[in-house]
């Protein structure tokens, strides 16, 4: 059972507050900033250690000017067992890390006023080791470790290059998350997926032998590319097959008709244009959930999380809590539309009654007769192999007239929607 707070101090004097932290926002890299990176571990039950101890570097690199101190979170699968983190080059530098078991959540803290400065140099550097433990009846699967931000009262974290400049959103923007895994050669990440419409999911065979031969059984449904890479077309179910050693292994592809998404996380669900029902997700409930809105005239939530949009058109936001449990999420929810834009006409030279010659609108790739954003999804999809043209559509899709379908012509469009252009 876990009930205790466990507390490592890796300098002394030092206190620190627990921070209640949620599943975290996953970013992408950030040019011209120190990158925080967790460690991706892969393993096959043959090469588990038999203490079924696995050790998890936080490292950092391209940190060309050092820094005075740091605060930030780490959230853990709930299948993994924390059991010690070891301070490598940040022993010493005044870090405390606490860990809440209860939330699964490492909390890394150092002083402003007292933490030492340290640099290095366009290299990788590893901070800390964190070990967890896999339980016995845990015989494979993938378990993400990830960074995390922010509390739920709002506190950020916080990363000084030096005393003055907070750039923690640089920090964010280069951080790298990591995980646990534990598959045997052949054996597909996922066995089921639940998806959004127009969503995209990776699949991959770990510690694959040969080349694997990627298909769908619906790619209306759900299609994927060479690489695994699965793109959800519209709601239904097909299975997501994978050939390879001359067998098959099937990922079941659930996308849903409605569009779900969790409550937990501290990042904003930003909603633009939605066509389709929203509903919040508790996770892992125990009964009834309590959902309730900061601002129901703006953004409502009924009893089953179903969000609805008081003014349909008009941009707005509100905070939309769960409560089960006795424990409660926030989600800050933003509804945005970009709106769409009169008709694009090209000028059309005079014809004779003899031709044939149907009139192209720039971007209206869809034949609705406007520019809107389908238009644009479909170009992107285009653009992916996931579809294909006629020459009609070519001619439309090729917004800046290179004789090219291109990421420009998907940019073009999309500022000429929303008013840039």
């Amino acid at each position: 059972m876990k009930h205790f707070i466990y507390k490592k101090v890796i300098a002394l004097g030092l206190s620190a507050v627990l921070m209640t932290v949620n599943i975290p926002v996953i970013m992408t890299g950030a040019a011209d900033a120190p990158c925080l990176k967790l460690q991706a571990v892969s393993l096959t039950p043959e090469n588990l250690p038999e203490d079924r101890l696995v050790t998890v570097n936080v490292s950092i690199s391209d940190n060309t000017v050092g820094f005075c101190a740091a605060s930030f979170g780490i959230q853990y699968d709930a299948a993994l067992l924390f059991k010690e983190c070891i301070a490598v080059s940040a022993e010493g530098k005044a870090f405390s890390v606490i860990n809440n078991p209860e939330q699964n959540l490492l909390w890394f803290t150092a002083a402003s006023a007292s933490s030492d400065e340290w640099e290095n140099l366009n290299m990788e550097d590893t901070m800390f080791q964190i070990v967890f433990e896999i339980p016995p009846e845990i015989e494979g699967g993938a378990f993400p470790v990830n960074f995390v931000w922010q509390g739920q009262d709002s506190s950020p974290a916080f990363w000084y290059q030096d005393k003055q400049n907070n750039i923690i959103e640089d920090i964010q923007g280069a951080a790298v998350n990591g995980s646990v895994a534990i598959h045997g050669g052949g054996e597909i990440n996922y066995s089921s997926l639940r998806m959004n419409q127009e969503t995209q999911e990776q699949l991959m065979i770990y510690n694959a032998a040969t080349q694997v031969i990627w298909f769908s059984s619906n790619p209306d449904i759900a299609s994927v590319d060479d690489n695994g890479l699965v793109t959800a077309v519209s709601a239904g179910e097909c299975d997501i097959q994978a050939f390879i050693d001359n067998e098959l292994q099937a990922c079941h592809v659930t996308v849903t008709k409605e569009d779900i998404y969790s409550v937990q996380g501290t990042d904003d669900l930003i909603l633009v244009n939605p066509r389709r029902d929203v509903i919040l997700e508790y996770p892992n409930a125990v009964g009834e959930v309590k959902w309730t809105s900061a601002a129901p005239d703006i953004i409502s939530v009924d009893e089953t999380g179903k969000l609805y949009f008081m003014q349909p058109g008009t941009d707005g936001s509100a905070r939309i809590f769960g409560t089960n449990a006795g424990k409660t999420y926030m989600k800050n929810v933003i509804v945005t539309y970009t709106g769409e834009t009169e008709s694009v006409t090209e000028e059309v030279q005079p014809i004779t009654e003899t031709e044939d010659i149907p009139v192209v609108i720039k971007g209206d790739v869809d034949s609705s007769g406007k520019l809107n954003i389908l238009d644009v999804i479909i170009i992107n999809r285009v653009i992916l192999g996931k579809d294909h043209l006629t020459p009609e559509q070519n001619q439309a899709a090729d917004f800046d007239g290179n004789g090219i379908i291109e990421s420009n012509d998907s940019l073009a469009m999309m500022k000429k929607i929303v008013g840039l252009l």
